[in-house]
C-alpha cells in the first residue's frame, strides 16, 4: 500500500513519501503509514504510532505509562495531538487532557486492561475536573462519578472532585467535529452523557453540533458503564477498510463527516477558481487560458482548510521520525 500526501498550492506540488516497507501479513507493500486490521475487539495494528508520554496540552500518568499500551493507528494520534492543542488554548493553558490506554506495540489483546483497544482505534480519555475547592485540576487516576442530589457529577470517594461539564463538553464537541479523524463513538455513563447535552443546548450550541454528540456518546450494555472516563472509538479509514479493518455498529456519523468533506471540498475548489492550480514554469502550458491575478488569489477559507492539513502531517512527521 503506498499513500502518498499530495499538497497543492499556486504553482508548487509537494510530494512527502516515505521509505516502503514490507507488509506481509496483508501481501502488500506499506509506505510506512498504519493499518488498522480487524474489529476492536479482534485485531492488530502494521506500523502503529506511539505517542509521546507527554506534548503540548497533553500528558501520560505513570500508571498508564508502565503498562506500555500507547500505541495507535496515525489518525488517532494525529486527533489525539491536534485536539490537545486546541483544547490547551480553549482553556486558557490551565490544564491538559490526561491520555490514558491505546492499543500494544503491533495491537492484539490486552486481555489484563481491556476487551478492546487492538487495533489501534480506542483510548481512554479522562474527563476535565474540578477539586473540592471548584478550581481546575489535572486528573491524577480514574474517579468513579455519578449525579449528586444536587445535580454535580460528584467524585464517589469523597474528594469533592467534581467534572468540569462546561470543559468536558468542549473536549466531546472538539473529538466529534475534528478533522484529523472520525469519531464513532464515545462510551461513557448515560448520566454523564445527558448532563453534557444539557449544557451544550443551555449554551445554544447548534442543533446540529448536539445531535451528532448525543448520536456519539454511548453507554455500553456489555461492559462497565464507564463513569470514571470517556472511550473514543474511530472509524476505520477508506485505504485501511480496503485491507481488512471493520467498523461495529452505526456509519450515520461517517456518512455525514464525508458529506461534510465533500462540501467543503467543493467550496476550496470554487474558492480556488473552479480547479486547483497546475503547475507553473512561468509560462502558461499550451492550451490555458491566462488566469487573472484576482482570480487565482486564494480564498481565506481555502488557506485555512491547507493549514489544517499541512499541520497535521507535519505531526505526524515530528511524532515517528
Amino acid at each position: 500500500m503506498l499513500r502518498r500526501h499530495l499538497v497543492s498550492t499556486w504553482g508548487v506540488t509537494a510530494i512527502a513519501a516515505v521509505g516502503l516497507t514490507a507488509c506481509a501479513e496483508l501481501g502488500v507493500v506499506s509506505d510506512g503509514t498504519s493499518i488498522s486490521v480487524g474489529k476492536p475487539s479482534k485485531g492488530y495494528i502494521i506500523d502503529g504510532a506511539r505517542i509521546p508520554d507527554k506534548g503540548e496540552g497533553f500528558f501520560t500518568r505513570e500508571v498508564w505509562q508502565q503498562r506500555g499500551v500507547r500505541y495507535g493507528t496515525d489518525e488517532m494520534v494525529d486527533l489525539l495531538t491536534g485536539v490537545a492543542r486546541r483544547m490547551y488554548e480553549k482553556v486558557n493553558r490551565e490544564t491538559r487532557i490526561v491520555i490514558a490506554d491505546i492499543s500494544k506495540k503491533g495491537g492484539g489483546p490486552a486481555e489484563q486492561w481491556h476487551r478492546s483497544h487492538q487495533a489501534g482505534r480506542d483510548v481512554d480519555l479522562l474527563f476535565y475536573v474540578r477539586d473540592a475547592r471548584g478550581k481546575p485540576m489535572e486528573p491524577d487516576l480514574m474517579r468513579l462519578f455519578d449525579k449528586a442530589p444536587d445535580e454535580r457529577l460528584l467524585a464517589k470517594d469523597g474528594s469533592g472532585i467534581t467534572i468540569d461539564v462546561p470543559r468536558t463538553w468542549l473536549f466531546v464537541k472538539e473529538l466529534v467535529t475534528a478533522h484529523e479523524a472520525a469519531v464513532q463513538w464515545i462510551f461513557v455513563y448515560e448520566a454523564i452523557a445527558v448532563k453534557l447535552v444539557e449544557y451544550g443546548t443551555s449554551i445554544n450550541e447548534p442543533e446540529a453540533i448536539i445531535q451528532r454528540v448525543r448520536n456519539t456518546l454511548l453507554q455500553p450494555k456489555d461492559a462497565m458503564r464507564h463513569d470514571d472516563h470517556m472511550h473514543v472509538r474511530l472509524y476505520c479509514t477508506p485505504e485501511d477498510r480496503r485491507l481488512g479493518c471493520r467498523d461495529i455498529g452505526s456509519m450515520a456519523n461517517l456518512e455525514e463527516r464525508e458529506q461534510e468533506h465533500a462540501a467543503m471540498g467543493g467550496a476550496i475548489l470554487a474558492a480556488m477558481g473552479g480547479a486547483l492550480p497546475a503547475l507553473t514554469t512561468g509560462v502558461p502550458a499550451a492550451g490555458t487560458a491566462k488566469v487573472s491575478a484576482a482570480a487565482s488569489r486564494p480564498n481565506p477559507a481555502s488557506l485555512r482548510a491547507l493549514g489544517r492539513f499541512v499541520y497535521t502531517h507535519l505531526d505526524r512527521f515530528q511524532l515517528r521520525r
